[in-house]
């Protein structure tokens, strides 16, 4: 029970990410996707800080992006260790 929670909490959290990633790309001109072919996502671009906006606004959604993605490993790392343990 307590693992489907939490499975659904990560697909949540990644869902969130996606769409804050997004939101970064299309505020920072050199991540802007121009052409009307869909792609996959630049987490790792947007999580470095490469290309991205440096104004306030783009910075703290990229804090909030970080965020999520740091609460989906926590929660991996949580239940990997239930699962070593056998709680």
């Amino acid at each position: 029970m307590v693992r489907g929670n939490l499975s659904i909490a990560n697909a949540w959290l990644l869902i969130s990410a996606i769409r804050l990633c997004r939101q970064v790309e299309d505020r920072s001109e050199r991540l802007r996707n121009f052409s009307s072919v869909a792609r996959l996502p630049k987490l790792v671009t947007v999580a470095t800080n490469r290309d991205v906006a440096s104004d306030v606004e783009t910075q703290a959604l990229r804090h909030g992006m970080i965020a999520r993605l740091l609460a989906i490993g926590a929660i991996g790392i949580a239940v990997n260790l239930v699962a070593w343990t056998g709680v």
